[in-house]
Parts: C-alpha cells; structure tokens; sequence
C-alpha cells in the first residue's frame, strides 16, 4: 500500500485500507515509546499490567507453526500459478482449493507494453487546435500534478480505459460517453442556462476557453 501511495496513483484508498490492517496486528509488533503513549494517553494499565491470562508460549508456538504449514501447503499451487510452472499461462482471479484460504487476485493481472493517452481537442479553421484540459488527467506538461481525494474525478478515471486496446472497442461499448461529451462540446447552446452540468467536470481554464469562445466547428481526440 504505502508503495502504490509513493508512486502517485489514487492513494485515498490505500490510506483507508492501511488503517484497519494496523488493528490486525498484535500490540506486541509497536514500538514500546509507541505503546506507552497510547496507554498513558487513554489512562489505561500498560501492557505489562493486564489482567486476561496469556496463553502458554509453547502453545502460541506451536499454533504459528500449524497456521504457517497450512498457508505454506495451500501456497504451492498458487505459486506455480505465478511462475507459470510447466508451461501453463497464468490464471488470475481464481481459487485453488474447496475453501478459498489462499487465492490469486488479479485486478492488475496484465500490464500493457505502451500506454495511450486520449487528447481531446477543438478547433474552428481544422488547423488550429486546442486541447480541452480535465481536472487531472494528464495533459498540459506544465501543468502542477492535482491532488484527488477522496473521491475520482468522473471523466478523468473513465477516458483512461480508452487508452487500452482497441480503442474503439471501448469506446463502442462502455466508453460511449465520450461521443455525446463531443457533442455537447460541439452543440451551440454552452452559452445557454440549461442543460451544461457537464462542463463541471472540465477543468477551470477550458470551461473558461468554452464560455468565452463558444462552440466549436471541429473536435478530435488523438491518442499519443
């Protein structure tokens, strides 16, 4: 987790996720400065004053060493799995035995080897263009990076699965906002009172180019 919020994707929820995993482990695994603060702070005994019997150290051993054996036996196929063992092609999303303890997870399971970005732009003459910016989608290079939390931005998250192959079979099937966003783009009536929620989720300076140009003839969208 703390490496995907290191690499500058969507980290709101990884911050989430990290929280609730702090609670899994034991109070054991903080640092004593760590435990004694909490502890005083909440005007509780410390760790070494309580009261609920601990269990023998032999048995806490012996059921660490039973739970690791399990993990490690169901991980076997898991693992063949990831190195493609026997020449068999690696199978995402799937369980390998009747009560699903260990699994494989595939969200990410396939990485492209280039990455498309769509630049939507606007012209009047089809020689001039100018690009039509989205809050943090990549775009304008000199542009400051946006901070997006807690929620994504709508179009900034769907126009990325554009850029995945073929590009027109996502924009024929679930990316088919993208030609009424055109058309709304292209229609005479921005300067209208009505029907223009859509240009919130432009960023400020198109939404700006849009209301002080109107609309445009010509509208592209390249993919670099």
């Amino acid at each position: 987790m703390v490496n995907i919020i290191l690499s500058g994707n969507f980290a709101f929820l990884n911050h989430v996720t990290i929280i609730p995993a702090l609670a899994c482990l034991d109070d054991n695994c903080y640092p004593s400065l760590l435990k004694n603060y909490v502890y005083q702070s909440r005007q509780i005994g410390s760790p070494g004053h309580s009261e609920i019997a601990k269990p023998s150290k032999i048995l806490r051993t012996f059921t660490d060493i039973c739970l690791l054996t399990l993990v490690g036996m169901l991980s076997v196929p898991v693992v063949a799995n990831l190195l493609q063992i026997g020449g068999k092609h690696q199978v995402m999303n799937a369980s390998f035995s009747s009560f699903k303890i260990v699994n494989t997870y595939g969200a990410f399971g396939s990485v492209g080897e280039a990455r498309y970005e769509p630049i939507i732009s606007v012209s009047n003459d089809g020689k001039s263009w100018v690009e039509i910016e989205l809050p943090c989608k990549p775009g304008n290079v000199k542009r400051r990076p946006c901070f997006c939390a807690p929620y994504h931005y709508r179009l900034d998250w769907n126009i990325w699965f554009i850029g995945f192959k073929p590009h027109q079979s996502m924009l024929q099937r679930r990316e088919r906002w993208m030609f009424e966003l055109i058309h709304k783009i292209l229609r005479g009536d921005i300067n209208g009172n009505d029907d223009r929620p859509w240009l919130a989720l432009l960023d400020p300076t198109s939404i700006d180019f849009l209301l002080q140009y109107g609309p445009t003839k010509y509208a592209k969208v390249d993919m670099y």
